[in-house]
């Protein structure tokens, strides 16, 4: 089943000498993680804007299969409530997308809370947290209330390791559970066995969609999605 699907979209900022994204297609149907690869400034994050309503393409057609409250959106940028502890911001999330009883809201969160590592953190302020214990805090409220969607971009920027594992093991697990999720990552090396698309861009343009065997035979040496894009771009 498709849950969002992307026709011929463009954006062009105003002052700027290009599009931020030239004429991309893309569908993201029910049981896939995509990685989108790129350079900086090649449209991963306008595209990423796009797709999660928070910006309207110049040109093209967003069709969506599933509304809009259903989509677990993590920008880039920080967006949570600082004077609120971890507990109320995933608490926040999960409104969005389910009511339940006080008790059945309060199992959600405390689950949700020991996938991302942040049980020892739920009555803290998201003011008093690390960059790592803020980020997963961004991604569970983002991921509150078992969205079918998810658009991550950059999800894993200031995590740890262990943080990271803890992001992708998460994913797997609601990817088999029948979810989506498009995501950007700089963690490239670690994708290539969790994703099962790639989505490359360059200049705007997309300029890949592949499975990610397909992707990789253009570097058949190595495991790193980002040397598949340096194949495909030659820089």
């Amino acid at each position: 089943m498709i849950l969002i699907e992307a026709r011929g979209i463009s954006k062009q900022y105003p002052g700027g000498t290009a599009k931020a994204v030239n004429n991309a297609s893309i569908k993201i149907s029910r049981g896939e993680i995509i990685a989108v690869v790129g350079h900086n400034g090649a449209g991963k994050s306008t595209l990423f804007d796009i797709l999660g309503g928070l910006t309207r393409p110049d040109q093209g057609k967003i069709e969506l299969h599933v509304s809009s409250n259903e989509i677990g959106w993590c920008p880039q940028r920080e967006i949570v409530d600082w004077s609120l502890t971890v507990r109320q911001n995933i608490s926040i999330g999960l409104e969005l997308r389910q009511r339940s009883t006080r008790t059945k809201r309060r199992e959600a969160i405390e689950e949700l809370a020991a996938a991302m590592g942040l049980t020892d953190y739920l009555e803290r302020t998201a003011e008093t947290l690390s960059g790592g214990e803020l980020r997963r805090t961004q991604i569970a409220r983002a991921l509150a209330g078992d969205p079918p969607l998810m658009i991550l971009d950059e999800p894993t920027t200031g995590l740890d390791p262990t943080g990271i594992s803890k992001v992708f093991a998460y994913l797997e697990c609601r990817m088999g559970e029948g979810a989506a999720a498009l995501i950007s990552t700089h963690e490239t090396s670690r994708f290539a066995t969790r994703c099962t698309r790639v989505v490359a861009m360059h200049k705007g343009e997309l300029i890949a969609d592949l499975p990610v065997d397909e992707f990789m035979r253009a570097a058949p040496l190595s495991e790193d999605l980002w040397d598949g894009y340096l194949a495909r771009t030659g820089v």
